[in-house]
């Protein structure tokens, strides 16, 4: 038996983090987890982001900057997927 996933990706304005709400629908609760790109990134500042991060670092940040627009499917997201 399979559950049925809702989702949604909104994305930062600069493209370089995502945050992804996830819920299945025999849950209560919301997956919310964010992305940080690291492709502006030298090779370098990318391996020892890697290390700093192996040995308990957090870096990746928490802000996310979105538009209008993005904020209101985050607050309509349980209405929309009920349709």
């Amino acid at each position: 038996m399979s559950t049925e996933k809702k989702n949604i990706i909104v994305k930062c304005e600069d493209n370089c983090s995502c945050m992804s709400i996830d819920n299945w629908e025999d849950e209560p609760e919301y997956f919310i987890t964010f992305y940080k790109s690291y492709s502006g990134h030298s090779l370098w500042n990318r391996i020892k982001d890697s290390f700093w991060h192996i040995f308990g670092r957090d870096i990746i940040g928490t802000e996310l900057i979105i538009t209008e627009k993005d904020f209101e499917k985050i607050r309509n997201f349980n209405n929309e997927s009920k349709h």
